[in-house]
């Protein structure tokens, strides 16, 4: 308790540091058609719009803050919605603002020669009858209006902030008459830090086939999805020479919301993301390294943070069809006038798998609604609900295919399956106060996991001594999980100027609780009746970490930036079953949890608790050079909590400690109609210790000291017609006791996505153009190192897509291994028997799950009320 009062004493206080103002350029307008009064009746006035512009110069909505009757009031929001803006900045981001424009209409008075209004004395005959004030920045409480000029002006274009002005000519609008408010709301852009922190909007690469939400994490260098589990079950993610496993190596989080999963059964850490509607992620930010302070526990790799929102506003609803019985609805609805954070969609899908058991079906919903909080406030309330049901083949031996005993596709226990339930429910809030921007987030989570696995066969249920005499009667082990996660998180960032410059400093504050019931139990062959218990835990684990954060500008050239952050673990853990593996001769055989030991009586259960706490600095320097290069360098310390299961008691520091760093070069430019980035990253990582899988246990174990020496390089080019991302990484895995190489780990990924868009102009059915995109994915895995010095075969996967769409309906047809090519997608190397040879054998032998086939599927979408139709 008292560590936890400090934690809570030092974010108050360094909340309470002085700060500046953020930069912020309001809107300014591009292209100004004016205003037509109506003829007849015209008895002048003005009216006040407010007016929201989206972060992409558009008008979002139209609301009139001061009538002057119907007509005129129809008149000036005719005018506005013709209007074009660029965005509101920022620093230096485009996000959305609301504008007050003001437009006054002159009295009409008598007929002048010619059916005009009459010009007052010494004026100019005016061009209209009204005049449009444009936006002049953002405006403080303005003194009475003057009386109107003689003269309507046009609309004129606003000053920089902080430019001198002249006098304004005869006639035109003065300082008074153009008053203007602009509200600028925006959640705040994430700093990068390094050379391996990814922005990455997914844009037009949307058209490229994915199969999920984890999927588009292959947009980011280095990263390779396998999945050994089946359709539901989370995939196994590998970078930077990792094998994150299913998440135990990256943090993950939707909107902020943590995914992955304290002691889990599976993998501690254990992070399905297939819960996430893929239309519905707007942008995707994967930092690779340890080098954020905000950064928490798995983030040993990296983290991947999904943010939601949808740019295309309107109902959208579409029908997925094609190979193995596949079929998948989608139904997502974004209000015009709404943000790009208020949406709701719902996806429904089933198939009948490539193979032998592999069937799935699964449904999720997720609905988001973000308001606004006073003048440049805004709040999000998210809501998510998912559940799925999907068999699995599981692992084959190599040598049983290649001897044609079984088919590539086809599965050695039918038993096996995933199904999964998960409820999220969220709140967060992000407004100016003070001098600063404070955001807040508070949220809960429910989760329920069951998964069957057999990767030995018939190997491992030996006779053990005081047991009844018995066969071997399987290895299929069933893990559940049932799990209530809450938690908030808050930062307070806060610009100020010293020495004439720029400089941030934020503070934050992460906290978590997570109580867990996982489980493992030893299922009879064939059936899903249990007979031996592996592990029953109930657990407790809370994670309260602080943070600062500063982005420093002491040079024009330089930017430092980094911090520290405080974590805090403690945990509970009861274990129900401790005396399992204790028998007496006599007793049942499946007497689990025996309430006796070796030494007599006892309760078959028994408590751990322990507590630990790291401080973990985070330093990146970045020097700006001419023609848009910066160089980079980054050191980090991070950790990574530990398993409970390998918790013991009064332990004083559960976690695993890595320190990291990386140098790198990055490039910014334009030029031929192409904006494009690149970058070239060298980077080494040392971890106290690491996590491999163990097929007897059927979940990672612990393993020694470990380092990663890789390259990466990464470049994508955008423009009016082309969106292409491609990347290339190697790393060097060893231990550090050996020097043997860290199994399971691709050595070389390589990777190239590209999208082509655009009308296609020969051919206008109803005058209405028609736009097309194709997509093209390309994706090298090398070699993987597996035990006893073994290696894995390469791979190339080719997938393409085609779309076009015309007015409101859109058809499309992707493929996935568009070359049908068989493959392994996760290979691994270790003893088992299934029972398919006369006699057993402890020898290793290389086992996979495959990849899946040429899959082609059909798509219809018709988008109603969509936004340009």
């Amino acid at each position: 308790m008292n560590r936890l009062l400090s934690f809570a004493i030092a974010f108050v206080a360094l909340a309470a540091a002085p700060a500046g103002a953020q930069q912020i350029t309001p809107p300014q307008p591009v292209e100004t058609p004016p205003a037509v009064a109506p003829e007849g009746g015209n008895q002048g006035g003005t009216v006040v719009l407010l007016v929201t512009i989206g972060a992409d110069g558009s008008v979002r909505d139209v609301s009139v803050a001061q009538s002057a009757g119907p007509a005129l009031d129809a008149a000036a929001i005719a005018a506005v919605l013709r209007w074009k803006f660029k965005s509101a900045l920022r620093d230096g981001q485009p996000v959305e603002a609301r504008v007050r424009i003001p437009f006054r209409f002159e009295a009409a008075g008598p007929a002048a020669p010619g059916g005009g209004p009459v010009p007052l004395p010494g004026a100019p005959q005016p061009p209209a009858t009204q005049q449009p004030q444009a936006p002049q920045g953002p405006a403080q409480p303005a003194p009475p209006a003057q009386p109107a000029p003689a003269t309507p002006a046009q609309p004129v274009a606003p000053a920089p902030p902080g430019a001198a002005t002249s006098p304004p000519p005869p006639g035109a609008p003065t300082q008074n008459q153009a008053v203007e408010e602009v509200h600028v709301r925006g959640y705040q852009n994430k700093v990068e830090h390094g050379a391996s922190d990814f922005v990455i909007d997914i844009g037009q690469l949307a058209v490229v086939p994915r199969r999920n939400a984890e999927n588009l994490l292959e947009l980011a260098p280095g990263i390779f999805i396998a999945n050994e589990g089946g359709e539901c079950h989370a995939e196994q993610v590998f970078l930077r020479g990792f094998n994150a496993a299913q998440g135990e190596a990256i943090e993950f989080t939707v909107n902020g919301v943590p995914i992955n999963e304290v002691n889990n059964p599976d993998s501690h850490g254990y992070a399905d993301t297939h819960f996430i509607i893929p239309e519905l992620i707007r942008e995707l930010r994967v930092t690779e390294g340890p080098f954020d302070p905000r950064q928490g526990d798995f983030a040993k790799a990296g983290t991947a943070d999904y943010e939601l929102g949808v740019r295309e506003r309107g109902l959208r609803l579409s029908g997925t069809t094609g190979s193995y019985g596949t079929r998948r609805f989608l139904g997502l609805w974004a209000p015009k006038g709404e943000r790009e954070g208020t949406f709701a969609g719902a996806q429904v899908s089933e198939s009948a798998g490539f193979g032998v058991n592999r069937a799935s079906a699964s449904a999720s919903a997720m609905a988001q609604y973000e308001g606004e909080l006073g003048q440049r406030g805004l709040f999000r309330v998210l809501a998510t609900t998912y559940a799925s049901h999907c068999k699995s083949a599981g692992v084959l031996r190599k040598d049983e295919v290649d001897a044609g005993s079984i088919d590539f596709f086809g599965t050695r226990d039918p038993s096996q399956g995933t199904d999964a339930t998960r409820h999220t429910l969220s709140l967060g809030l992000e407004s100016p106060l003070g001098d600063g921007v404070v955001a807040a987030q508070v949220f809960l989570t429910a989760r329920a996991l069951r998964i069957v696995e057999n990767f030995t066969g018939f190997l491992l249920d030996n006779q053990e001594a005081g047991q009844t005499l018995h066969g071997q009667r399987g290895d299929a082990v069933e893990k559940t999980y049932n799990a209530l996660t809450a938690g908030s998180r808050g930062s307070y960032r806060l610009r100020f100027r010293l020495f004439d410059r720029e400089h941030a400093l934020e503070t934050g504050y992460y906290a978590r609780y997570d109580h867990a019931k996982p489980m493992i139990q030893r299922l009879r062959f064939g059936t899903q009746d249990p007979y031996l218990n592996d592990f029953d835990l109930e657990t407790d684990v809370l994670n309260v970490a602080a943070y600062v954060d500063a982005d420093l500008r002491p040079l024009p050239f330089l930017t430092l930036r980094g911090g520290v952050r405080q974590e805090f673990y403690e945990y509970d853990i009861l274990d129900n079953c401790f005396t399992r593996g204790n028998f007496k001769q006599g007793q049942p055989l499946d007497v689990n949890c025996p309430p006796y030991d070796r030494a007599g009586p006892r309760a078959p259960s028994r408590r751990v608790t322990a507590t630990g706490q790291i401080l973990a600095p985070k330093a990146t320097a970045l020097v700006a050079l001419p023609l848009g290069i910066s160089l980079t360098g980054s050191y980090g310390v991070g950790a990574t909590s530990l398993d409970p299961v390998s918790v013991t008691q009064d332990e004083n520091a559960p976690f695993v400690k890595l320190r990291a760093l990386e140098a790198g070069v990055l490039a910014r430019g334009n030029g031929l109609g192409f904006d494009w980035t690149a970058r070239l990253v060298g980077y080494q990582t040392k971890a106290d210790a690491d996590l491999i899988p163990d097929p007897n246990l059927g979940r990672s174990t612990p393993t020694s000291a470990t380092t990663r020496t890789g390259v990466v390089a990464a470049a994508r080019a955008t423009s009016s017609w082309l969106d292409e991302a491609a990347s290339f990484t190697t790393v060097h895995p060893v231990f550090d006791d050996n020097g043997a190489l860290v199994p399971y780990t691709p050595l070389v990924v390589g990777r190239s996505d590209t999208a082509l868009f655009g009308p296609i102009p020969w051919f206008r059915p109803g005058d209405s153009p028609l736009r097309g995109s194709l997509g093209v994915g390309i994706g090298y895995i090398g070699k993987r190192a597996l035990p006893f010095s073994q290696f894995s075969d390469p791979t190339l996967q080719i997938d393409a897509s085609a779309n076009v769409r015309w007015r409101w309906l859109k058809l499309g047809v992707s493929v996935t291994n568009l070359t049908d090519r068989r493959f392994p997608l996760s290979q691994f190397f270790y003893a088992s028997d299934f029972n398919t040879r006369p006699y057993a054998t402890l020898a290793p032998a290389a086992h996979f799950t495959a990849a899946p086939p040429r899959i082609v599927l059909f798509t219809i979408e018709v988008a109603l009320d969509r936004e340009g139709d």
